[in-house]
Parts: C-alpha cells; sequence; structure tokens
C-alpha cells in the first residue's frame, strides 16, 4: 500500500494561523478538491469503505492500494489544484511504501519515483504525522522512542525549575506534565526490548524528580505517592480508547471497528 503526506499544501493568504475562522474558511476552500479525489474511488477499502484521502486542515494524506493507483491520486489531486490557485510543498511531501505482510506477495522492493506535476516525491521508511511517528514496517518502536525522548526531556525540565518545591507540589508537576502520554493506545507491535526501555524511562523520571534513590523500592516509592504503576498507565489508556470509539456514533468509525 502506498501513503503519500502533503504538508504546507496551501500558499493562499486569509486569516491569521490559529484564527477562529481559518478551519472553517479552509475547509470550504479545499471541499472541491477532497470530493474529486475521494470520488475516483481509488483507493484502499476498509469495511466496504473507500479509504484514499485524509486531511487534517493542510496535513493531507493520500492512500493507494499499489504504486500506480497512487500516481493517478496525485494527479488528480495537482490538477484540481492549479483549478483553486493552490500549490504543494514538494520539500516537505514524502511518500512511504508499506510492504505486505507475506514475502510471497512482494512484488519489487524498489519504486519509481512519484510526482506531482514535475517535481519527484521523496520515499522514507519513517516520518511523523500528527505527532505519531510511523514506520514502513508498521511498528510502534519509533513512537515509543518518541515518547521516552519527550519525556526525559519533561522531566529535566520540571528537575531543574522544581526541584526544591514540596512533595506534594511536584506530584502534581510530574502528574500534569510526564503523564501526558500522545496515543499510547495505539501500540500494538513493538519489540518488547523498546517497552521495556518506556518501563524504565518512566520509573527512571519518577525518582530523579521526586527525590527517591536510585536503588530505592519501586512498590514503596508507588504506595508512598499514589502514582499508577507502568502497566496501569497502559491499560488505563487501552481501556479509555476503546470506550471512546464504542461511544462514537459515526458510522464509519462502527464500520472500521468492526473490521
Amino acid at each position: 500500500m502506498g501513503w503519500c503526506y502533503l504538508s504546507e499544501i496551501s500558499d493562499w493568504h486569509g486569516t491569521r494561523q490559529g484564527g477562529v475562522l481559518s478551519p472553517y474558511l479552509f475547509a470550504s476552500y479545499i471541499r472541491e478538491l477532497l470530493g474529486s479525489v475521494r470520488n475516483t474511488c481509488i483507493g484502499c477499502f476498509v469495511g466496504n469503505v473507500c479509504m484514499n484521502i485524509l486531511a487534517y486542515a493542510d496535513d493531507i494524506v493520500v492512500l493507494a492500494p499499489s504504486w500506480h493507483a497512487l500516481q493517478m491520486l496525485l494527479n488528480v489531486l495537482h490538477s484540481q489544484s492549479i483549478l483553486i490557485d493552490m500549490s504543494c510543498n514538494v520539500n516537505k511531501t514524502v511518500c512511504m511504501m508499506f510492504k505486505p505482510k507475506r514475502q510471497s506477495s512482494i512484488i519489487r522492493a524498489q519504486f519509481p519515483p512519484l510526482r506531482i506535476g514535475a517535481n519527484c516525491v521523496q520515499y522514507v521508511s519513517e516520518f511523523r504525522y500528527l505527532g505519531h511517528v510511523i514506520m514502513d514496517n508498521l511498528s510502534d518502536d519509533g513512537d515509543i522512542r518518541r515518547e521516552i525522548r519527550c519525556m526525559f526531556t519533561r522531566c529535566n525540565m520540571l528537575r531543574r525549575r522544581f526541584y526544591n518545591c514540596s512533595m506534594s507540589v511536584k506530584l502534581v508537576l510530574f502528574k500534569s506534565f510526564c503523564l501526558c502520554f500522545y496515543n499510547i493506545a495505539l501500540w500494538n507491535r513493538f519489540r518488547i526490548g523498546v517497552m521495556n526501555k518506556f518501563r524504565s524511562c518512566y520509573i527512571k523520571c519518577a525518582k530523579i524528580f521526586l527525590g527517591f534513590t536510585k536503588y530505592y523500592s519501586v512498590t514503596n516509592m508507588l504506595l508512598l505517592t499514589g502514582l499508577p504503576s507502568f502497566d496501569t498507565l497502559m491499560n488505563n489508556a487501552r481501556i479509555t480508547d476503546a470506550a471512546r470509539w464504542s461511544e462514537c456514533s459515526n458510522d464509519l468509525v462502527k464500520s472500521l471497528l468492526i473490521v
């Protein structure tokens, strides 16, 4: 399957970034472009629903089951963008190819460069989209490493500024800044060693910021501070995410859940 990310797709002038009217105006501006790509019915079918373009503001992803299909969608997108006087920043546009799970289904390892107009699109094996690291082998190891780096960064920042505060203040700060994990409920394909590094990172950051020694009992620390264990954090995230998906009234989401 082919996946193409298009960044900074618009080069138009209007409201300021972050303005209240920006998302409404931009959605109206590109509605015909998105509809033209969607109406081709070329894409990846999930639950009898054609998934060929995903748009989050100007961060647009085009999905296709083959190289030729993806090039056709890019041609449609490029022609429609010209009609509405819109340009695509090719320097920030990348393409990712997902290999089939079965080795016997792999036709070729390399593909010709995809083009948007006269410009070629770069192939990548790893990319960060909406804060989540996506890898071409469908592994979550890259996103787990991102979360480890972010947690160490936040912990070091808190330690420099608030190390001399009371335990109650430290606990509030730690829960607010170091337990705000992003999309951990989506992790389902990872190496145990990488996940164990994240587990170790959580314990190490808690001990460093809260003032416990390196070899202090983890169980005693959790009992004294009231912090959740690592397994509790992961299970709560998965349960909360599953509950939100099941409560969603969107028919498309329901079809994806059935699949």
